[in-house]
């Protein structure tokens, strides 16, 4: 459950909650609507298209801008012009928009680029190949091979992310038939006005949800308001609407709410609570693991009273959503997926070591520090170099169990608080030993040892 925490508490996170999209200034906030009852909801899976290569439009929008900085270099990005009806009299203009539907800065323009023949034909055979996998395999299975961690930190298809996503999560071991329309239609509680109030910012530089009448916003508050019914320990805390917000420009409403019950109870356990106990466990050991890997910095940090509290938990609480090109965000949800929460440990060492020499020789002062860490220039945070940095870092499980159990007896801050969430998380990804599966190339076979199945298309 969300509570009103006071503003000296140095667990209050709400701050970075005010702002999801660092929009400038001057942009006029957005107002929320008053919740009515959802219409029955048509929760008949999406059909599969490919979002490579993206056919451009154009259409109207208001300026809301994104603070999205991608290089050009991004892989077959694509640039639309996209317009959305505001029901606010303001002037309008044409707005670019990249291919994943957020609308892109001025100065921010990019040239759209589409996929070479052999790229493409490798995109449609990977397709192919895990469309195989979701129908003929259990997820349990999956993870334990070496070469399908190595397929997924290449990226999963777009056309394929929703169902690959709900297939590792194991969502699908959550869902009940119409629950999900039984909890929307449950007596309003006294949470729901702060997630009201969360709605319209939670994604305000994305075409589907910048419309406070948009299917898009009423999606999300009906996903949030059913997780708070359904699971009324936890309720609601500020975050889970950057989750949400992201599968729901994946998959259907339903699948949507699913994905997030299995994401918080098997990956995330512990960090929505009232105490955000689990958060701060991770705080400890990312500090701990900072001093092992990059000591110089941790030292500088720690000089200049920057705690790792203080900018993790935007991080970590949004899954890297206020931090990261859309690329990247989406490349660690599908490793994260994978192999579970320790890709978030890996996720924030990398980016302090590719910020290393800039924190230490650029930005002397507590302020200057933190500012930096929390709108982290996106050239440097590109997803290849993000993601080979990430797991070119040796970690251990043995390590971050190690820090968690020292967490609750050795630190002050976090004395007390139960690791044992954090030690659940971690058993969720798999540990990617050989002689799982077997392959033969990327559009090969895939067969399970000493089982006939055959993965090809």
């Amino acid at each position: 459950m969300l509570h009103d925490r006071s503003i000296h508490d140095p667990y209050d996170t709400s701050a970075f909650n005010i702002d999801y999209s660092d929009e400038d200034d001057d942009i006029e906030p957005m107002h929320h609507q008053v919740y009515n009852k959802p219409k029955a909801y048509n929760t008949t899976p999406k059909p599969v298209i490919p979002r490579v290569p993206v056919q451009q439009q154009v259409i109207q929008q208001d300026g809301i801008t994104t603070d999205d900085d991608y290089e050009d270099d991004m892989h077959h990005h694509q640039i639309r012009r996209v317009s959305v009806e505001s029901s606010e009299p303001k002037g309008s203009e044409n707005m670019a928009v990249d291919e994943y539907g957020f609308i892109i800065k001025p100065n921010g323009s990019r040239t759209p680029r589409s996929l070479s023949e052999k790229s493409m034909k490798e995109y449609r055979e990977t397709e192919l190949k895990w469309l195989s996998i979701v129908n003929k395999l259990d997820a349990g299975t999956v993870k334990k091979d070496a070469k399908m961690k190595k397929m997924v930190r290449s990226g999963i298809p777009a056309s394929v992310r929703a169902r690959v996503w709900q297939f590792l999560a194991g969502s699908n071991d959550y869902k009940r038939p119409n629950q999900f329309e039984i909890l929307l239609g449950k007596p309003e509680t006294k949470i729901y006005e702060v997630i009201e109030r969360d709605i319209a910012r939670c994604y305000p530089d994305h075409t589907q949800f910048m419309d406070k009448n948009s299917q898009g916003q009423q999606d999300l508050r009906c996903v949030l308001k059913a997780y708070s019914q359904y699971n009324s320990h936890l309720e609601y805390c500020q975050g889970m609407g950057r989750l949400a917000g992201l599968m729901l420009m994946q998959m259907t409403v339903e699948d949507t709410f699913w994905l997030l019950v299995a994401t918080i109870d098997r990956y995330m356990n512990g960090y929505f609570t009232p105490t955000l106990s689990q958060l701060r466990i991770d705080a400890y050991i990312i500090g701990q693991l900072l001093k092992d890997h990059q000591p110089k910095l941790a030292q500088h940090l720690e000089n200049n009273d920057v705690l790792p509290i203080m900018y993790i938990a935007q991080w970590f609480l949004t899954a890297f959503t206020m931090t990261l090109p859309w690329d990247s965000v989406l490349r660690v949800w599908d490793a994260f997926y994978f192999e579970g929460i320790k890709v978030f440990y890996r996720v924030s060492l990398a980016i302090l070591e590719i910020c290393k020499d800039f924190l230490l020789s650029s930005c002397p002062t507590n302020s200057e520090l933190l500012d930096f860490l929390l709108h982290i220039p996106h050239k440097y945070l590109q997803p290849n170099t993000l993601l080979e940095t990430a797991f070119r870092i040796n970690l251990s499980k043995t390590d971050i169990k190690r820090y968690a159990k020292r967490a609750g007896s050795e630190d002050a801050t976090t004395s007390g608080l139960p690791f044992e969430h954090g030690i659940k998380n971690l058993q969720v990804g798999g540990n990617g030993h050989h002689g799982g599966l077997n392959f033969k190339s990327l559009g090969g076979k895939i067969s399970r040892k000493n089982s006939n199945v055959n993965l090809s298309c």
